[in-house]
């Protein structure tokens, strides 16, 4: 992608801060208030299927990130000593009683064990449970290596109904209005004491897709009034058939019930969100119903990831740009979560670039772009994501510190400060989320705990020998 210049009004402070391990307990007791714990979402919007009946793109599944540190007179400590220490996470607005209420969530658990054959979505301990086995609250797992976090991967997070303001986000299939920016909360405790050393919370987001936005009004335009979930599946289904692989997936009965579905786009197109290095299949056992033009000899995984098959189709078929929208190519919107939700909301909303406000393709180039470089044969890959060097340059740029995480991009795989400690995402939050963000819940960490809404940059949160006027924190020179 072609380097373009942004201009911020801040500048680089050349204090150098630094952190050092403890993986030893403190000679003394700290006070409570000298322990600080900071939490992120590993990404700025988080997707979720309203209905898994007959289509799955995507499940139940969101990631937290958390770092503690104990001020000292001098360097903070990073917290890593798991005989000692522990976090805890929660979701303030998703419990298992809520959730096993909603008739949303029913949906899933109904269909999940067949999406994902062996899978339950209810543990023996009768506690709700995403792929990872991780539940709505719990511990999170220390992660080590050149640095140290917190970490618990594929939390079942849902969108819930809770009759408030901040129920923003339309149903696509007629339900009431939901809440897409959940509150994760973390805690982190001495566990010699029980005793609650340090709390903060965050924003955990997930909303629905834009599928059903479209493809409803599809199914209109194909002689169904007032379609269902179903008659627009069938849609679906016919036009996929009219690819080269020849299969109409509504044509699929998977668990033998006589009725489609529900089919995971990820069984055939490998998908790297689902976890998965390869397409595992449609499972074994399913059935093909009357009217089908294929046989099971047919039904084979694809050689193209379900990124590319997704975004290059809707950016080059005649009929989506005649007759939706000419400018899809740009137009991020119809499918990723807008609808009053806008999942890019970071600072970079409110500034602009060669006259323009900054928008998706700035960054990531648009489809035609991505299509032409075959950036999304590696989707979620730093090979193909974009970097903050493109634009800030390496003085500005991901740090040092490379945490080969085998997925994301170089800002979530990145640390830097001095000795490239900390997390990119601990200080600035998110991608896509990133603070100062548009959505106050966003902000709400940094300012409790320096009073500024903007990056971690008060050195005197960690540090108990530096100022405590925000400045931007050191980035050069690899974090120092």
């Amino acid at each position: 992608m072609k380097k373009k210049l942004i201009v911020f009004s801040v500048i680089a402070l050349t204090v150098v801060c630094s952190f050092v391990v403890a993986d030893a307990a403190p000679s003394k007791p700290a006070k409570t208030s000298n322990y600080k714990i900071m939490a992120s979402n590993d990404l700025g919007m988080h997707c979720v299927c309203p209905t898994f009946d007959f289509v799955m793109v995507l499940p139940p599944f969101n990631t937290f990130r958390a770092q503690a540190f104990l001020k000292g007179s001098e360097e903070p400590s990073l917290i890593s000593d798991t005989s000692r220490y522990r976090v805890a996470y929660s979701v303030l607005e998703n419990t298992d009683s809520i959730l096993k209420a909603d008739p949303r969530y029913q949906n899933w658990m109904k269909n999940s064990p067949k999406l994902f054959p062996g899978f339950n979505p209810v543990n023996s301990a009768g506690k709700i449970q995403g792929l990872t086995g991780a539940t709505l609250s719990g511990d999170m797992q220390l992660v080590a290596g050149s640095t140290a976090w917190w970490e618990v991967k594929g939390v079942p997070v849902f969108p819930v109904v809770t009759g408030t303001n901040t129920d923003i986000m339309i149903d696509p299939l007629g339900g009431p209005n939901r809440t897409p920016y959940l509150t994760g909360q973390v805690q982190l405790i001495d566990k010699t004491t029980n005793k609650v050393l340090a709390t903060s919370q965050f924003t955990v987001p997930v909303a629905n897709g834009g599928c059903c936005g479209c493809h409803l009004k599809l199914a209109e335009s194909y002689g169904y009034a007032n379609p269902t979930p179903l008659e627009s599946f069938q849609v679906m289904g016919k036009l996929h058939g009219q690819n080269s692989s020849g299969i109409d997936i509504s044509k699929l009965d998977v668990d033998g019930d006589g009725v489609p579905g529900p089919v995971r786009c990820s069984w055939c197109h490998v998908d790297p969100a689902m976890g998965e290095t390869v397409a595992p299949g449609v499972p074994a056992g399913y059935k093909i119903l009357p009217g089908a033009t294929f046989t099971s000899s047919q039904v084979k995984t694809s050689k193209y990831t379900f990124s590319d098959v997704l975004h290059r189709f809707h950016s080059q078929d005649s009929v989506v740009l005649s007759s939706y929208d000419p400018n899809i190519a740009k137009n991020c919107y119809d499918c990723h979560p807008g609808n009053g939700v806008n999942c890019y909301r970071d600072t970079h909303t409110t500034k602009t670039i060669n006259g323009h406000q900054i928008w998706c393709t700035d960054c990531h180039g648009d489809l035609n772009y991505r299509v032409a470089t075959h950036s999304m044969d590696q989707p979620w890959s730093d090979q193909t994501l974009p970097k903050c060097s493109n634009c800030h340059g390496t003085g500005y740029g991901e740090g040092n510190g490379w945490l080969n995480l085998g997925i994301f991009g170089s800002f979530l795989n990145s640390s830097g400060h001095h000795d490239n400690k900390v997390l990119c995402s601990t200080c600035h939050g998110s991608p896509h989320g990133l603070n100062p963000s548009t959505l106050a819940k966003d902000n709400q960490q940094n300012i409790n705990l320096q009073n500024d809404p903007r990056a971690i940059g008060n050195c005197s949160v960690c540090h108990g020998d530096q100022g405590s006027t925000w400045r931007v924190p050191p980035h050069s020179g690899g974090g120092d």
